[in-house]
């Protein structure tokens, strides 16, 4: 009976540490890559959205953002309502970590 209960005891404790350590269920961590795709899709047609100048210059350029604005800026302007362009815009949490990843990614090369 004691070694049953120190089994199950030592299974207790061995699962209560990889739940502690565990990611939040299907939590995925942001990828430049799709908000490239986000951007290209979504904001090129007033940012410059593209180290090689795909884009337009109506607003400003997303090298631009990420070498004047932080993560946490860029993440909490994106989830905010927008002025008269971007108005009526908006992005899921993901789509905001993505796009912030990818802006986060052109200020890295700008440092290069």
């Amino acid at each position: 009976m004691r070694a049953l209960l120190a089994v199950v005891g030592g299974l207790g404790v061995l699962g209560t540490g990889l739940w502690l350590s565990a990611s939040p269920a299907g939590a995925v961590a942001p990828s430049a890559e799709a908000g490239a795709d986000l951007a290209a899709r979504w904001c090129a047609a007033c940012h410059v959205v593209a180290p090689s100048g795909a884009g337009t210059d109506a607003a400003p350029a997303f090298t631009t953002i990420a070498n004047r604005r932080s993560p946490p800026e860029i993440r909490a302007f994106l989830a905010q309502p927008h002025a008269r362009p971007m108005r009526g815009f908006s992005l899921t949490t993901r789509e905001i970590d993505d796009v912030t990843a990818y802006i986060e990614s052109l200020q890295q090369k700008a440092e290069r």
